[in-house]
């Protein structure tokens, strides 16, 4: 008998599919990332019922995917295998597939990953987006390179589901911003080093705050280690960086009441590298520092990677990706059907008419 390979007539045949495919690759992944894990911690991350949750715990454990111990439950070999296996046919099954290359023809991008789920929703999303990122990070690696990562939530996962293993010769990882007083795990410096280890290369760091005067700034260069520095960031041939909201970055760096009501006068919806850029991905306001040295970074890399999700941040991502040259766009689910909303309300293409180097 021949089966229909057509995700919409199993649909139709069976229209429960979906639901449980999904709820079972979400346990499965949850599981992965925080084992070990008690039932009760499980069912109170997806807030359902012990008695619900145990049926398919017990369904899992049957198909020889979990191990349950007086530790708490674990995967094994086969789950780990088919939570990284499983995800081509589960994206394709949900239609991210087809997401994905719609966003790469609005976006014009080189790649685009849509992870499944949403990162508002569940954090284990993000770690998902990071795993994701890291993957393709390393295919991009050749000796001798440098690379520079950004600071936030999203770097840090990157360098968190980094694996640990050697990498090409010469490798030097380097910050691709200065300090902004957040988070030390997830501020630029620390992160680099992370991925420095991760890779067993070497690494220089920048002990500088992000935003500085123009005169200060200027005074810097001067010295030889400063200068030394950012030309070696400069020189990076793969830049990975995540992208922040308007509103977001401006609170993290400290900016005004006046100067927050001005950027969105401005319209400015989203940030990087201390460029605040509108929906046209038209740069409308810069807070003078680093960012300013560091803004001709992503045309001269190699290979641009961008890591950025949640629905909150749909416009951020299309100001700077949709506008500006990138190789690959890692998102999850939530910001990628939000971003499709808002280009197609506003008819696709038609509304990026302003190319913008960033």
């Amino acid at each position: 008998m021949m089966v229909s390979d057509n995700h919409e007539d199993i649909v139709l045949l069976a229209p429960e599919i979906p639901e449980i495919l999904v709820r079972r690759y979400k346990i499965l992944r949850k599981i992965y990332y925080s084992s070990p894990l008690g039932r009760r911690s499980l069912a109170a991350y997806f807030q359902v019922g012990e008695r619900v949750l145990r049926r398919e715990i017990e369904t899992l454990r049957e198909q020889g995917l979990i191990s349950v111990s007086s530790k708490g439950m674990f995967l094994t070999a086969s789950g780990k295998s088919l939570v990284a296996s499983i995800t081509p046919f589960l994206k394709s099954f949900l239609g991210l597939t087809v997401l994905e290359e719609k966003l790469l023809k609005l976006l014009k991008v080189k790649r685009v990953i849509v992870v499944p789920g949403d990162l508002e929703q569940d954090e284990v999303v993000l770690l998902e987006m990071g795993r994701a990122a890291a993957r393709i990070l390393r295919e991009c690696l050749v000796p001798g390179m440098v690379l520079a990562i950004s600071g936030g939530m999203s770097c840090a996962a990157v360098a968190d589901m980094l694996p640990e293993a050697g990498a090409p010769q010469g490798i030097t990882v380097v910050p691709a911003r200065g300090g902004l007083g957040e988070v030390v795990d997830s501020q630029a410096n620390t992160i680099a080093a992370r991925v420095a280890k991760k890779l067993k290369a070497s690494y220089r760091l920048l002990h500088l705050p992000d935003s500085l005067s123009q005169e200060a700034l200027q005074v810097l260069l001067r010295e030889k280690n400063i200068k030394e520095i950012l030309d070696l960031i400069n020189s990076a041939r793969i830049l990975v960086h995540g992208i922040g909201t308007a509103e977001e970055m401006a609170r993290r760096r400290g900016v005004s009441a006046e100067e927050m009501q001005r950027l969105r006068d401005k319209g400015a919806v989203g940030e990087v590298f201390g460029l605040f850029l509108n929906s046209k991905g038209e740069i409308v306001d810069r807070i003078p520092g680093l960012g300013l040295y560091l803004e001709n970074l992503s045309r001269k890399a190699h290979h641009v990677i961008v890591v950025a999700g949640g629905r909150q941040k749909a416009d951020a991502i299309v100001a700077v990706v949709g506008n500006h040259q990138r190789d690959l766009l890692v998102l999850d689910e939530g910001a990628a059907r939000r971003i499709l909303e808002v280009l197609e309300g506003f008819g696709g293409e038609g509304n990026r008419d302003t190319i913008v180097s960033v």
